[in-house]
């Protein structure tokens, strides 16, 4: 009995611990290197934070750092998936503010097509407590909007100043699908 009620939490755990590995990651690269790639299909995408809902976005709150692939080289093992990243520090605003303006977190296609959508997430849901310093923090998923093919997740946490770290991490479905996962998930013999 004790497993059965144990294994919820831990799943849970897994699931909150895998979406923060990957908002956090967008943290350890310093937003400097977020530089537009020299492919069209790559193009930065603009963000920000609007007032309203995915469902009615209104005007823009906070602009955000654009959204892009890290510029260097790739190592690691072979076939990784890249991940656009953007990360941004509202110094002025607490993030007790944005979490009692019922907002949301759009992403945009590009600066030439600012008015596509392609993904975007309220910004609601359980509040933590920072691991890694004072202050609270939440993620926020990003659904795909319009077939763009993206989605990801947005961190807001307490910068520790009074501000509110901003980071986004989004990954193109699309090209993942076009590798073999199922090779990823079985372990070898």
């Amino acid at each position: 009995m004790n497993r059965a009620r144990s294994a919820a939490p831990l799943g849970r755990s897994l699931l909150r611990g895998g979406a923060l590995a990957l908002a956090a990651l967008a943290l350890l690269v310093p937003a400097s290197t977020a530089q537009t790639p020299e492919s069209a299909a790559h193009a930065a995408h603009p963000a920000h934070i609007h007032a309203g809902s995915c469902a009615e976005l209104g005007e823009v709150i906070y602009p955000l750092t654009d959204v892009a692939l890290p510029e260097g080289e790739m190592l690691g093992a072979e076939g990784g998936h890249p991940v656009e990243i953007s990360n941004t520090n509202l110094p002025d605003v607490p993030l007790q503010t944005i979490l009692d303006g019922h907002y949301a977190v759009n992403v945009h296609l590009s600066a030439d097509e600012i008015g596509t959508y392609i993904a975007c997430g309220a910004i609601g849901g359980v509040v933590d407590d920072r691991e890694n310093g004072p202050g609270q923090e939440i993620s926020v998923g990003l659904a795909e909007l319009n077939d763009s093919g993206y989605a990801g997740v947005a961190w807001l946490g307490d910068d520790g100043n009074g501000g509110t770290n901003v980071g986004i991490t989004l990954i193109n479905l699309d090209e993942m699908s076009g590798h073999d996962m199922s090779a990823m998930a079985t372990p070898a013999a």
